[in-house]
């Protein structure tokens, strides 16, 4: 095994231009998917006790190109052109799950890549040291946003994208930004973001833009948390309701994704939501009419709490026949701002909510 280090300064790095099987469908389930209806109706009732928000609730507190390189994906090594495939790559101790993906270090830190084969690795169009079963790799000294490519001696990649956080270090604002304070837990750093970073991966369906805060529309940079357990969470009911026909959409419409601790006190959302650590988020699939709404899939040709349920009570089908990390599932019913939706997240315990019964 060939074992490589790589240690950036920030002057150096900025001189080198480095830049799941279906599980078993419940009887409303066959019947939804048996019965796709008619155009639906949107019925935007509120439940009693129910207040209006400006954007998603949560759970109750207590339950909260290289110019040696001929083609794209060729590998410049020979070593990396044995034909061996890397099958299990692992970044800082934690396996890919999958060949997109996402991770997060701080300034300055050294990431450990390993591989059951030798991969290559490149780090923004760069090729880094050698082909290695082993890579470690010192992050630079500033927050940035990096497109890591493992290639294998098949030519596969596995992309990450790898995200150098900005330090928190208590601070409330930062440039510009109201992050507010965290009432507990603060996080070690967040995410940098610009403009241009809106469309970077962090798994198969779904980019970091789809999860940055509605605060300060037209203020840049901002800054957001995502997490891994709630990406394998989404990840898994979004192909699972591909498998069943019940939805074609490429990605779920995240109605709140992370939100600032300012953010979340100013909607009176909960104290320790968890959306402020970048593992919740509340979603629905939106194909038909792309209108921002719900599909109908509980196929009764209306659009209701009933629909969040049919999610819930599907999401929590699937969370108990896989292998995925603890979470919770809330349910909302429309109200005059938004229609009906799921809260999913990952908070590494089980938390029930807003279905009837839970």
């Amino acid at each position: 095994m060939k074992a490589i280090r790589y240690g950036l300064s920030l002057a150096a790095f900025a001189a080198s231009g480095l830049g799941l099987p279906a599980c078993g469908a419940p009887a409303e389930r066959d019947s939804a998917i048996a019965e796709r209806g008619a155009a639906p109706e949107l019925v935007a009732a509120r439940m009693p006790g129910q207040e209006a928000g400006l954007e998603g609730a949560d759970a109750p507190e207590e339950a909260a190109a290289d110019e040696t390189e001929t083609e794209a994906d060729e590998p410049a090594d020979a070593e990396a052109v044995s034909g061996e495939p890397a099958e299990e790559i692992s970044v800082d101790g934690k396996d890919l799950p999958y060949k997109t993906w996402h991770h997060l270090t701080m300034p300055g830190e050294t990431v450990t890549i390993e591989a059951d084969a030798p991969v290559e690795l490149v780090i923004d169009g760069e090729t880094v040291g050698e082909t290695a079963e082993r890579h470690e790799w010192t992050a630079p000294d500033a927050p940035d946003t990096l497109e890591v490519r493992l290639v294998d001696g098949t030519g596969e990649a596995h992309e990450i994208s790898l995200f150098v956080l900005a330090p928190l270090n208590g601070d409330t604002v930062m440039e510009g930004y109201r992050i507010g304070e965290y009432p507990q837990n603060a996080p070690e750093g967040l995410i940098r973001l610009t403009e241009d970073d809106m469309d970077t991966p962090v798994s198969p369906s779904f980019t970091i833009g789809q999860f940055i805060c509605k605060q300060q529309p037209g203020h840049w940079p901002k800054f957001a948390l995502v997490s891994g357990n709630l990406l394998l969470r989404l990840e898994a009911v979004l192909a699972e309701l591909q498998e069943d026909a019940l939805t074609d959409a490429d990605s779920f419409f995240v109605m709140s994704g992370y939100r600032t601790p300012f953010y979340n006190t100013e909607i009176r959302s909960a104290r320790l939501s968890r959306h402020m650590y970048g593992d919740a988020a509340d979603i629905y699939p939106d194909v038909a009419g792309n209108d921002s709404v719900m599909d109908d899939l509980n196929g009764d040709g209306r659009i209701t709490r009933a629909d969040a349920e049919f999610l819930y009570d599907y999401a929590e089908d699937l969370f108990a026949a896989k292998n995925l990390p603890e979470g919770g599932i809330g349910a909302y019913d429309a109200n005059a701002i938004h229609g009906p939706f799921v809260h999913i997240d990952g908070r590494g315990t089980r938390a029930r909510w807003g279905r009837f019964g839970s």
